[in-house]
């Protein structure tokens, strides 16, 4: 990543003037010490990158002017890591990194094996914090959602290819199920510490119709499944 890459929630258009406030005004101004007239990248998760000359500074914002805009749509299927609540720690962990391994979205929902069943306003924010970080880090445009859902149990039917991690030893691996082609978007369910209660599982096989699969033949952590899941599946995606 360009040391100099910030984001800014908002569609870009050459020539335009715009301002820069908040935590990536403080980057820009008080870290890397940016200095008028010097040119920066901006991103807003959109699939758009603008290059843009600062004009002005003052305490508390920057007014640039767009110079080109860029723009890359997703060419890649909708890659959805549908995560039971695990501890924060880890879920931080499972947010960014699970961004650079390109997920295009986080359900997160409490398992009935979870720790908690629910994300304060702070920690919400938190992960999409680490999300735009990651984002920038990793050279993608396009900024993953991360959407709260509901128990699990209390799903409706899904299009698409949903798969969730099993430690049944008669499990398929998934770089087995990946070699033929797999409808879009593909849903991968991974469960919370202690794994998903029995009642998840029949849940997810009889009325979402996933089917259960393997990542390694070992049996892996929370944050190591939902990662090793991601990884595995983008040659075939």
């Amino acid at each position: 990543m360009p040391h100099n890459r910030y984001f800014l929630d908002q569609p870009f258009q050459d020539q335009a003037c715009i301002i820069l406030d908040g935590d990536e005004f403080h980057h820009l101004a008080r870290v890397s010490r940016t200095k008028t007239g010097e040119t920066i990248e901006l991103v807003n998760g959109r699939g758009q990158l603008a290059e843009a000359t600062i004009t002005r500074l003052n305490k508390h914002e920057a007014e640039l002017q767009i110079d080109c805009v860029i723009e890359k749509s997703r060419l890649k299927a909708p890659l959805i890591l549908a995560q039971a609540l695990t501890r924060m720690n880890h879920l931080e962990w499972i947010i960014e990194k699970g961004t650079e391994l390109d997920a295009s979205a986080f359900w997160l929902f409490p398992g009935q094996l979870s720790e908690k069943d629910d994300l304060s306003e702070a920690q919400t924010h938190r992960l999409k914090n680490l999300a735009i970080a990651a984002m920038k880090q990793c050279g993608r445009l396009d900024l993953p959602t991360i959407v709260m859902k509901p128990p699990l149990l209390q799903w409706t039917s899904l299009d698409g290819t949903l798969l969730f991690g099993s430690t049944d030893e008669e499990a398929p691996y998934l770089w087995d199920i990946a070699k033929n082609p797999l409808a879009s978007p593909i849903i991968l369910f991974i469960g919370p510490e202690s794994g998903f209660a029995s009642k998840e599982t029949h849940f997810l096989q009889e009325t979402l119709q996933s089917k259960g699969v393997r990542f390694h033949s070992n049996i892996l952590r929370a944050e190591t499944a939902s990662l090793a899941a991601l990884s595995l599946i983008q040659p075939y995606n």
